[in-house]
C-alpha cells in the first residue's frame, strides 16, 4: 500500500507539472495550484484507503478501481491538454478557422468567448492569406441571440469583414458544433483537396474538442485561448465530467475488468 501511495503522489506531482503551462504568466497562480493539489491528494487517498481498510473485499476493490479509472482519465486529460497547449502543430495557412461558441448575455459575449475571439483575431492578423471564420453556436434558452450572431458582431467591430464569416446557428453542444460546421464547410469548399481547418476554443476544452472532431471525421489543428486562474479549476472539472460521460462505456468496461483482475488474481 505504501508503494501504491508513493506512485500516486508522484503522478500527482506530474499532473501539477502538466497544469503549469496553463497558468504560467498569469496572476494568482495559487488559485489553481492549491485547489488542484488538494483535489489530487484527496483522489490519491480515496484510491488507497478502501483497499487498506477492507482488504480483499469486492466492494472496496470496486471503489478503489473506480477511483483509479477516474484518476487515470484525469491524468490523461491533463497531459493531453498540456500537449495540445504546447506542442500541437497549427496548420500553416488554414482555409477555415472554427471558433467554438460560449455563453452570451444581453451585454454581449462572455469573458470566455471574448478570449476565444481575441485569439482568433490575433491569429488571423498574422496570416498572409485570410481564412474564413466559421462561427458556431446556437441560441440557448437564456441567451438573447445566437452565439454565432454575437460573435459576428464582435468580429465586425474589430474590422473582420462579413465576407470572411460563416455563421452556424443551430448547434447546442460541442458535438453539434462540429457536426454542423462540417456541413457548412463542405457546402462552401470548392477545391478538390481537403480544406485545412483550425479550431479555436478555450485551453481546458482542447482535448474533448479533438475527440469530437475525430468523431465527425474532421482533421483539425487546435489553438487554445487562455483561462483566468480563478475559473480554470471549475472549468476543468466540468470538462472532465463531460469527458467521463462521453467515454462512459469504455471506462465502465475498463473498471469492471480491472476490478475482476485485482479481486481474483492479485
Amino acid at each position: 500500500m505504501i508503494t501504491l501511495l508513493i506512485i500516486l503522489l508522484l503522478i500527482t506531482l506530474l499532473n501539477l507539472a502538466a497544469v503549469w503551462p496553463l497558468v504560467t504568466g498569469q496572476p494568482d497562480q495559487r488559485l489553481v495550484w492549491a485547489p488542484l493539489m488538494a483535489l489530487l491528494i484527496v483522489a490519491d487517498i480515496l484510491i488507497d484507503l478502501p483497499l487498506k481498510l477492507w482488504p480483499g473485499q469486492l466492494v472496496a476493490t470496486a471503489v478503489s478501481t473506480g477511483m483509479a479509472v477516474w484518476y487515470g482519465t484525469a491524468t490523461l486529460y491533463l497531459w493531453l491538454t498540456y500537449w495540445y497547449k504546447r506542442h500541437a502543430k497549427l496548420a500553416v495557412t488554414p482555409d477555415y478557422v472554427i471558433a467554438l461558441g460560449a455563453k452570451v448575455t444581453s451585454a454581449g459575449p462572455s469573458k470566455t468567448l471574448v478570449r476565444r475571439l481575441q485569439t482568433a483575431i490575433s491569429f488571423c492578423a498574422a496570416q498572409p492569406k485570410q481564412p474564413k471564420l466559421v462561427l458556431t453556436g446556437g441560441q440557448g434558452s437564456d441567451e438573447p441571440q445566437s452565439e454565432a450572431q454575437v460573435m459576428a458582431v464582435y468580429l465586425k467591430h474589430h474590422r473582420i469583414p462579413s465576407s470572411q464569416l460563416l455563421l452556424e446557428e443551430a448547434a447546442t453542444s460541442t458535438d453539434t458544433n462540429f457536426k454542423f460546421s462540417k456541413r457548412l464547410i463542405e457546402h462552401d469548399w470548392q477545391q478538390s483537396r481537403p480544406p485545412k481547418i483550425l479550431v479555436i476554443t478555450s485551453d481546458y476544452h482542447l482535448v474533448r474538442s479533438q475527440l469530437l472532431a475525430k468523431r465527425h471525421h474532421l482533421a483539425v489543428s487546435l489553438l487554445g485561448s487562455w483561462t483566468i486562474p480563478v475559473a480554470l479549476i471549475p472549468a476543468m472539472l466540468r470538462e472532465l465530467a463531460a469527458l467521463l460521460l462521453q467515454l462512459k462505456w469504455p471506462l465502465l468496461i475498463i473498471w469492471l475488468i480491472v476490478t475482476w483482475l485485482i479481486q481474483y488474481f492479485i
